[in-house]
């Protein structure tokens, strides 16, 4: 057995693997992929693994696989419990995804503010003392394309990387831009929110799939933490 920590993040669309230790490697698969966590491991059989899956019995596939590997995943609101203190009037409906970000910034930063860039665009607050505040959930950036696509068929669909200085000169480019700035718009106005709420400065923590989206459109300055739900993770190895 080796002394590294295997961390599975299963989101809407996406199956995030990452091992931690001497020989640290990450690989993301789409939810159609075939996913071989034999050849992900190699030589390597971790001590330990906890997984988070925001679909009901979305990591059932990996679990059977690393079962058969002789290694138990642990899995995050059965086996393990969020340790953070919580305003929240529905803990039961918290994402877990939500809770481990900020948990994982909290670790490192102390009061923090973690934008979440993936299937929906998420930012949550998190208090130097170590209490979950809550936040808010919107459209992530592939929810705004498929959506505006769906609505609005006579228009191009929107491409984000594409964006152009204001004003755009065509309505291809047009969708592009107001696509990437209204995405980049959401998000600043809820840090904006929250800012206000906070009870001092909090530092800006960026993490999901749509991140670098953000970066290359927005205003903001975050620290660009890409493996902070598995950050999140790894702290709760050990619980």
């Amino acid at each position: 057995m080796d002394t590294s920590v295997l961390t599975l993040d299963r989101g809407n669309t996406t199956l995030d693997v990452m091992l931690h230790g001497n020989r640290q490697r990450r690989q993301r698969w789409a939810v159609s992929d075939a996913v071989d966590l034999s050849a992900f491991l190699a030589d390597v059989r971790p001590r330990c693994a906890v997984g988070v899956s925001v679909v009901p019995d979305g990591l059932l596939d990996a679990i059977s696989q690393l079962q058969a590997m002789g290694l138990v995943v642990r899995m995050v609101g059965r086996d393990v419990s969020n340790p953070l203190r919580s305003d929240y009037e529905t803990p039961q409906t918290l994402g877990p995804d939500r809770w481990l970000g900020a948990l994982a910034a909290f670790h490192i930063f102390g009061r923090a503010i973690t934008i979440d860039c993936g299937s929906a665009t998420t930012v949550n607050l998190i208090e130097d003392d170590g209490v979950f505040r809550g936040g808010a959930i919107a459209p992530g950036l592939r929810a705004m394309i498929d959506g505006m696509a769906k609505i609005t068929p006579l228009l191009p669909c929107a491409r984000p990387a594409l964006a152009t200085p204001m004003p755009a000169l065509s309505s291809a480019s047009g969708v592009d831009t107001g696509v990437a700035l209204a995405f980049c718009g959401a998000v600043e106005r809820m840090v904006a929110e929250l800012q206000v709420a906070a009870r001092g400065n909090a530092t800006l923590v960026l993490t999901g799939g749509h991140a670098e989206d953000y970066l290359r459109h927005g205003k903001l300055s975050p620290v660009h933490l890409p493996d902070l739900v598995h950050r999140g993770l790894l702290l709760l190895a050990d619980q």
